[in-house]
């Protein structure tokens, strides 16, 4: 049996949290729609019957032990021919015998002479009035068969008021439990029986495999949009706040006008009283002593009038250097973002989002690989996959990005002339290629087919025109004199080769490059898939260098770069 880690266990159960959820609900709403529409109502009514005796006191307990031995003998008398075929007649009830005696539950009440009596029917009169009718009737037949009339009624069974089996609160309980149960129990055969690669640990574990690195999952269109609305919500509330301010800026300068234009014409009025005052000569000094009363209060109002237009100017100017400031930053910001994202629907994400975690990613993968072919003369490396759609060719791309990166002369040969699709990653011609170079055997010539792109220090020959022949294209001698001359060129040579499922063209790259790279895509490929990869590799004599992992997130993409295998 496989070993079972819980951490991973755990791990599944949160990925699959939804689906959890999804199922517990389907469970409650079948289980409440059974209750509600589909089961019927069943009244449940219940009368006793006692054994009881008339001997003395003395004779008392062997009584008891007596009635206790007959008690499971009248129970079986209580659903017997005699009493139901009699209740049946009397009551005039159509059922049969076998579906009569279904309704009838008998039981003895442990340690007691008490037998009960329970009917259960669809019409609560006609459960509770049965159950009196067997039991009047099964006391008269005892006293017949016995000849003794110690058997009588206890209790006579009353209508039920709701029916026994309908309990709302109780039913979804049990629904919700069944629910949660029968989910867990999916999703954990689910995992045990999930034979997909999901971690790096996991391929290291079983295949004793060095790793590159592991890649991220790109962003779904679901999450772009998400993060666009993001953006928006944003956007929106800074211009909010922005129309706030400026809002209030111009509320501000509107009272300091109003302010200062009342505080000049104050001034006016009062000026002209005190030059009124000085240009006559027969004001007494009591009037003098009043002309300096009043102006000194008019001074100050001026003064402070000033002040007041003085901080309120000092205050716009700061409202306006902050403003002017936040506009610098969010220009900053926006020129940072928009050289970060170039491309949103770009797979080349060392070009055009060299910031992400992704980026990041690669740049972890080239350090592991740098250091694999850090002997002389190893420069040539083949990406491959087990299967289709494993991400090969888009960690092919980035991988030679991220080598241009560093200044070094790389040149990516897209080696799938069946369905490359190199020319398409990086926007570049497709007319001629690799195809047609083998094909016209013009190793020498190879020049004319390499292709600029917009990543300095990187070249790329496409694929060309399919040819009908392209494993024995790739195996003749045209290719191998190509790869000595592009190995010499270049301080990098990355292929871009085919899955090894079922085709034979990365196998025969595979013996004629320096390092062979699988990827692996996280929840996709099989530990079979990589299985049978390593014994392919491993019948040629060919070790993998290293495996990448990607879309280490839990699902597959389902956006248009998945719709190609590679």
């Amino acid at each position: 049996m496989e070993e079972i880690n819980l951490r991973d266990l755990l791990s599944y159960f949160k990925k699959r949290l939804v689906l959890f959820v999804v199922m517990v609900l389907f469970v409650v709403s079948a289980g409440t729609v059974y209750s509600v529409f589909i089961q019927k109502p069943e009244y449940k009514a219940q009368a006793t019957v006692i054994l009881s005796s008339d001997k003395s006191k003395t004779t008392i307990q062997n009584e008891i032990n007596a009635n206790k031995n007959l008690i499971d003998t009248y129970t079986e008398v209580v659903k017997s021919h005699r009493v139901l075929d009699r209740v049946k007649s009397e009551m005039q009830i159509n059922d049969s015998y076998e579906q009569l005696v279904k309704k009838v539950t008998v039981a003895s009440l442990k340690d007691t002479e008490i037998i009960s009596i329970s009917v259960v029917d669809l019409d609560k009169y006609h459960s509770y009035s049965l159950a009196n009718k067997i039991a009047d009737t099964f006391t008269d037949e005892i006293s017949q068969i016995y000849n003794d009339k110690s058997v009588n009624v206890l209790d006579r069974a009353v209508e039920p008021q709701k029916p026994y089996n309908v309990d709302i609160i109780k039913q979804e309980a049990i629904y919700a439990a069944a629910g949660i149960i029968l989910a867990t129990a999916v999703i954990f055969l689910m995992f045990y029986f999930d034979r997909t690669i999901k971690t790096t640990e996991q391929i290291e574990q079983l295949f004793k495999l060095p790793i590159f690195g592991k890649v991220r999952k790109l962003e779904t269109e679901k999450q772009k949009q998400q993060r666009r609305k993001r953006a928006e919500k944003a956007a929106k509330l800074e211009a909010k706040q922005a129309a706030k301010l400026e809002k209030e800026q111009q509320k501000e300068a509107k009272k300091a006008e109003k302010l200062a234009a009342k505080l000049e014409k104050q001034e006016k009025n009062n000026l002209i009283d005190v030059d009124f005052e000085e240009a006559n000569d027969e004001n007494t000094d009591n009037a003098q002593a009043e002309q300096k009363t009043e102006v000194k209060p008019v001074v100050e109002i001026k003064a402070v009038g000033r002040k007041i237009i003085a901080e309120e100017k000092a205050k716009q100017e700061k409202l306006a250097a902050e403003e002017e400031m936040i506009e610098n930053e969010n220009g900053n910001e926006t020129d940072d973002f928009n050289e970060e994202i170039l491309d949103e629907d770009s797979e080349l994400v060392l070009r055009d989002n060299p910031k992400s975690k992704v980026s990041e990613d690669f740049r972890t993968i080239r350090t592991s690989l740098y250091f694999s072919l850090s002997s002389k003369g190893s420069n040539a490396v083949l990406i491959s996959s087990s299967t289709p759609n494993e991400g090969k060719s888009f960690i092919a791309s980035n991988l030679a990005v991220a080598f241009a990166k560093t200044k070094k002369k790389v040149l990516l040969i897209d080696c799938d002339m069946r369905l490359g699709r190199q020319h398409e990653i990086f926007g570049l011609s497709n007319k001629e290629g690799l195809s047609n170079l083998l094909a016209e055997n013009k190793a020498e010539e190879y020049r004319k087919y390499l292709q600029k792109t917009t990543v300095k220090n990187l070249s790329v020959i496409t694929r060309g025109v399919v040819p009908p022949n392209p494993s024995e294209l790739l195996d003749s001698l045209t290719m191998e004199t190509l790869l000595e001359k592009v190995k010499q060129k270049f301080d990098y040579v990355i292929l871009d080769g085919t899955p090894i499922d079922g085709l034979s063209d990365s196998l025969i790259l595979a013996k004629k490059t320096d390092r062979l790279v699988l990827v692996s895509a996280a929840n996709m490929t099989t530990i079979e898939d990589l299985q049978n990869s390593k014994k392919a590799l491993e019948s040629i004599e060919v070790k993998i260098s290293g495996v990448v992992l990607n879309r280490t997130i839990d699902e597959r993409r389902g956006d248009k770069y998945n719709k190609y295998y590679s």
